[in-house]
């Protein structure tokens, strides 16, 4: 059965976003590699959260993600208070670099949340990410011994 697919739209400068209806199952492929990247990054907290702001015309691009694929960019969105098009502008641009392209190492992510508890008192939200390599894209998830 086909995972559902969350719609949604990012904003992008024009000619990423021509990019990105055209390859974004591809340039997706690289996602975990750039959300490792990204998480080398400190985590920023007491500031704002930083939007693209890239020179020209923007486009809003509605798309799909897999829900694995869309709480993976917002757990990191979040944890750098960056929002979700910054994300994808950035994968966009390693994903334009040859020498990234050429490079194939594949991650598979895990991503998984816990609430223990939510209501008008308090909220407690437990939230963690984890990668692994792969051999190939697709290959299962090692097993965990607890």
């Amino acid at each position: 059965m086909k995972e559902k697919q969350l719609v949604t739209s990012v904003s992008l400068p024009e000619a990423e976003a021509g990019l990105w209806r055209a390859n974004r199952t591809e340039i997706m492929q690289f996602s975990e590699r750039y959300l490792r990247i990204k998480m080398r990054n400190q985590i920023r907290r007491a500031v704002t959260r930083k939007y693209n702001r890239a020179d020209g015309e923007f486009a809003i691009v509605t798309t799909r993600f897999a829900p694995t694929e869309y709480d993976a960019l917002h757990f990191v969105a979040a944890a750098l208070r960056v929002s979700v098009s910054l994300l994808i502008y950035g994968l966009i641009l390693l994903w334009q670099k040859p020498s990234r392209r050429a490079i194939r190492r594949f991650f598979s992510i895990n991503y998984s949340a816990d609430s223990e508890g939510w209501d008008t008192s308090a909220g407690f939200l437990e939230e963690s990410i984890t990668f692994w390599a792969v051999e190939n894209p697709g290959d299962p998830p090692p097993v965990l011994m607890a």
